[in-house]
């Protein structure tokens, strides 16, 4: 797995922020921390995200089409919106951006 974030899990990155109505940018490691402390579980923000990606689709809103271009390619081609992503696009997202690991861990019980 590539340690950058690919369009996709840039796209559900944005939509999780969206989703407890914070920005993803300019923040201390601390706010990052509480963010991520504020986050739903993985099934939940996964709902969240096709539900969002749901309604732009029947709104016939897009923003923008995914390009995926790299220099051996003969021709530009350009995937459209999705409509949906998959939990582990937004799994891997949380992983690769850091948010995962600044979860709390539930604790156990005995």
């Amino acid at each position: 797995m590539s340690k950058y974030l690919t369009s996709k899990e840039n796209l559900a990155l944005d939509l999780i922020f969206h989703s407890v109505g914070a920005s993803r940018y300019n923040r201390t490691m601390e706010g990052y921390a509480a963010i991520a402390a504020e986050l739903p579980q993985l099934k939940v923000l996964h709902g969240y995200i096709n539900d969002l990606l749901k309604r732009c689709a029947d709104a016939g809103y897009t923003p923008y089409e995914i390009c995926y271009f790299q220099k051996r390619d003969r021709h530009i081609w350009y995937e459209e919106f999705p409509k949906s992503l998959s939990i582990e696009t937004v799994r891997s997202a949380e992983v690769k951006s850091g948010m995962r690991a600044l979860r709390p861990r539930k604790r156990s019980r005995p």
